[in-house]
């Protein structure tokens, strides 16, 4: 039984370490994630907090995990386990039999499961953490209470320091279809695009096309593009000018084009309308083509910007960048580099845009890896570490040799 506990706590800690972790590396796809479940219970007014609610969902599975494994305050945990996979087992059942959404995103972009199959990983998870709670009191500490809850904490704290790093900062991989290093290709051919923008009034939602947008009575919901017709192979990757034309290719195609993407433009306050200005600026002195893109037509961007701005779809471009308003350099189909709001201004662009365009891609995607690669290391020695130097502090600790005392005697 010694032998099936071990083996349970490493089934359920490793994947919600992992189904943590990927979610900490990307908190926007995580609060687009949370925005679904919203949205298919109904709960779309809650949708403002489906950043934080990501935030905590993430930092409690990664936070659950670890304790789990390494049997830091077991009771506590594997209790708070229990109830959170008994949770998800009735909810990924409600999705595999009315499927309000396709991806149930348990484990953020990184591993794409259907409905049922996250149903049947629950399936597996439940017993796991069942078997734990229920002989929970069979499992021995490895540290007396403080330390343990010290531990928890760290745990606690790491997972933040994560999540705030990803949200402020590139994070350091990506599993998306754009993260550093990919090629993103696109077939010009007869394909044809439409976009629509939905605007919503009196509880109504209608369809608008870029000629016959409403009036400001009228309030912006989304933009959906769509192909109509037959084509080759393309790619989602799609942005169309004031007439309506699909200039991605030139951003594609380009020696050294750089997009600045813009999916929530009434967030952005004045100060970073003039970042977003001064970069752009700088951008152009260091002779790269310049690209500005927004989810939305006619709220929220300045009257008096003086660049022109394209039209994408929202998901598209928080896809391409995780920062709203953040840049990104594409080379020769290649993505070079990606800045946020607050790395912009530090950008050596004329530097950075002199260099090799493929070298880049090899170094910064080698960078991305390396750090990847070290982070995980780092996570498993700590874990390894925690694990022995509690073991052995613990069994030679005077309370628990006391304790053997005791137990032989009696």
């Amino acid at each position: 039984m010694r032998f099936l506990r071990a083996l349970c706590r490493l089934v359920f800690g490793l994947t919600f370490i992992f189904s943590g972790f990927v979610k900490l590396l990307s908190p926007v796809g995580t609060s687009l994630i949370m925005q679904e479940y919203l949205s298919a219970m109904h709960l779309g007014f809650l949708s403002g907090t489906a950043l934080y609610a990501g935030m905590l969902l993430a930092v409690c599975e990664f936070v659950v995990g670890m304790c789990v494994l390494l049997s830091v305050r077991i009771k506590v945990f594997s209790t708070i386990g229990f109830y959170l996979c008994c949770f998800f087992t009735l909810l990924t059942l409600c999705l595999a039999l009315f499927n309000p959404i396709s991806d149930c995103g348990c484990f953020g972009e990184a591993v794409h499961l259907t409905n049922w199959q996250t149903f049947f990983k629950n399936l597996i998870l439940l017993p796991c953490i069942a078997l734990i709670y229920f002989q929970r009191k069979k499992i021995p500490p490895i540290a007396n209470h403080v330390v343990e809850w010290i531990f928890a904490v760290f745990f606690i704290l790491a997972a933040l320091a994560l999540w705030i790093h990803s949200s402020r900062y590139v994070p350091m991989y990506e599993f998306t279809p754009y993260n550093i290093g990919s090629y993103v290709s696109t077939e010009e051919d007869e394909a044809a695009f439409e976009t629509t923008f939905i605007y919503t009034k009196d509880g109504k939602q209608e369809s608008f096309t870029l000629e016959n947008l409403p009036d400001s009575t009228w309030t912006y919901v989304e933009t959906v593009t769509e192909m109509t017709g037959e084509a080759g192979k393309y790619s989602d990757f799609i942005l169309l000018n004031a007439d309506g034309d699909d200039v991605a290719p030139n951003i594609l195609y380009g020696d050294d084009a750089i997009l600045i993407s813009i999916y929530d433009p009434a967030r952005l306050k004045d100060k970073d309308w003039k970042r977003i200005e001064s970069f752009s600026g700088k951008a152009l002195s260091a002779g790269a083509d310049l690209y500005i893109a927004a989810s939305v037509v006619d709220t929220g961007i300045p009257e008096d910007f003086p660049y022109e701005v394209l039209y994408g779809d929202r998901k598209l471009l928080m896809t391409v960048n995780r920062a709203n308003g953040g840049a990104t350099l594409f080379s020769d189909s290649y993505i070079v580099q990606k800045w946020t709001a607050a790395t912009m201004q530090k950008a050596e662009l004329d530097g950075l845009l002199s260099e090799d365009g493929e070298t880049l891609v090899v170094r910064n995607a080698i960078r991305s890896n390396v750090l990847t690669s070290c982070l995980v290391l780092g996570l498993v020695l700590v874990m390894i570490l925690i694990y022995y130097i509690c073991k052995i502090s613990y069994k030679n600790s005077p309370l628990n040799r006391k304790k053997g005392k005791k137990d032989e005697n009696s």
